[in-house]
């Protein structure tokens, strides 16, 4: 039992941070799902409560991508870890009590979808705010004309 409250108190500490991306043995980009606790929201978790659709692309890749990044760069209190022609890993900081959130994007292989993933650092429970994140992403490049 003890070993039970040990793992709860690492995975509540440890939330799940950090770049959550897999090279698969064709060179493509898999993006991680989610674990079972509702800090975390993405296109590619089999978990019903944490599940969100992938952006579908309104533009051709090539010039939709670069413009997504943009977006996401501009965002408040964001910083881009990591960014290249796939993949966007950016951080976001909450304005009070400075929770750092990953926001991660993949562009699929064939280049008409992106797989999204936003989970909090260090947290079990986030209010709702990673999916509210996704949320206002998806409009503001739905507005733009970047995604459908």
């Amino acid at each position: 039992m003890r070993t039970v409250w040990v793992g709860l108190v690492v995975l509540a500490v440890c939330g799940c941070g950090g770049r959550h991306v897999t090279v698969r043995d064709d060179t493509s980009l898999a993006l991680h799902g989610c674990s079972p606790l509702p800090n975390c929201v993405s296109s590619t978790t089999w978990i019903l409560y944490n599940r969100t659709s992938p952006f579908v692309l309104a533009l051709p890749a090539a010039e939709a991508w670069p413009r997504i990044q943009e977006v996401v760069a501009h965002l408040p209190r964001t910083a881009i870890v990591e960014a290249d022609d796939r993949y966007l890993h950016a951080k976001y900081t909450s304005r009070l009590f400075r929770f750092v959130d990953h926001l991660e994007l993949v562009l699929s292989a064939d280049r008409t979808t992106i797989a999204v993933r936003s989970s909090s650092a260090i947290a079990i429970f986030d209010f709702g705010v990673n999916r509210l994140r996704i949320y206002r992403l998806r409009e503001r490049l739905a507005e733009m004309g970047l995604i459908r």
